[in-house]
């Protein structure tokens, strides 16, 4: 089997690149003879993924965080159409949040190369996502784990913009506070499958996988191939009762405050604002409302 290995040297605030060359060494005697990709800029593993798998490649090994993963993933598909439906993406977790391999219970770091010998692969849904952009026009972006827009986007954008000495639970927390310190909710129209909501709206999560935000069980029954992304709906929620419930998101009790929070199972959201509301898409700010969220069933085999 043709395979290639992605790595990303700034994964992890830059940890990654000191293991490279033990990476390397432990993959080879695991998995025989690979060719190594080594990204270089924002976006260039999805441009890496593709020319692989347009060449033959079979097998993507992803090492690096969510933000890799979900690029890697971006390079399976062009047009909402797999390039090579065959083919498969195993993640070696050794970023920030490390949330995708959370909900497949998948061991980080090293810890993950033995189980490459003998995993199989699993189809799971993928999230595509048509939405705007800052400096206006609109792009298409593939996510596999969780997407959010409002409060969650400006976290993602904050701390995607600071260190991440800290690793991903302290990094997270420290972006929710300091983000929901001066955050003003914004005024927004969804359609969920037909559903209208209009309103002012803190955060609305959709969820292909159950964590994120650094380990925010956000969605404890979501199935990564159940067809239908689990959708929640904050509504007007202020900064100090915002504060007080953090706890509820990180132990997956959402739904314990229904009064604030609105809960469907969905194929299809459309958003939009007169407001700037920043995206996040697998710990990635690629942009902002509008956007239309739509499921692709079982499009992509993880191996595991």
């Amino acid at each position: 089997m043709k395979t290639a290995v992605l790595i990303n040297p700034a994964a992890a605030n830059g940890r990654v690149a000191r293991h490279v060359a033990e990476l390397s060494d432990e993959l080879r005697g695991i998995l025989g003879e690979y060719d190594l990709l080594r990204t270089e800029r924002p976006n260039h593993a999805t441009e890496l993924v593709r020319e692989a798998l347009r060449n033959g490649c079979q097998r993507i090994i992803s090492v690096g965080g969510d933000g890799t993963h979900n690029e890697a993933a971006n390079g399976f598909f062009a047009g909402k159409q797999a390039i090579n439906p065959s083919a498969s993406l195993a993640i070696l977790s050794y970023g920030t949040g490390a949330d995708f391999g959370r909900t497949l219970h998948l061991p980080r770091g090293l810890h993950g190369l033995e189980r490459l010998a003998h995993a199989q692969p699993m189809p799971i849904d993928v999230g595509v996502v048509t939405h705007g952009l800052r400096e206006g026009g609109e792009a298409v972006r593939y996510f596999i784990n969780v997407a959010d827009f409002g409060v969650g986007g400006a976290v993602v954008d904050r701390v995607n913009r600071t260190t991440k000495f800290f690793g991903g639970f302290l990094s997270f927390l420290y972006g929710v506070v300091s983000t929901l310190a001066t955050y003003t909710n914004k005024h927004i129209e969804l359609d969920i499958d037909g559903n209208s909501i209009k309103g002012r709206m803190s955060n609305v999560i959709i969820a292909n996988g159950q964590y994120y935000g650094g380990g925010m069980h956000v969605a404890p029954e979501a199935r990564l191939d159940s067809g239908e992304f689990e959708v929640y709906v904050i509504g007007d929620i202020g900064r100090k009762d915002a504060m007080l419930n953090l706890p509820k998101i990180y132990r997956g009790h959402l739904l314990k405050r229904m009064d604030k929070v609105q809960y469907f199972l969905a194929k299809r959201i459309m958003a939009r604002s007169d407001e700037t509301v920043l995206l996040n898409l697998d710990g990635e700010q690629p942009g902002c409302l509008p956007a239309t969220f739509e499921i692709l069933p079982r499009a992509l085999n993880i191996l595991v």
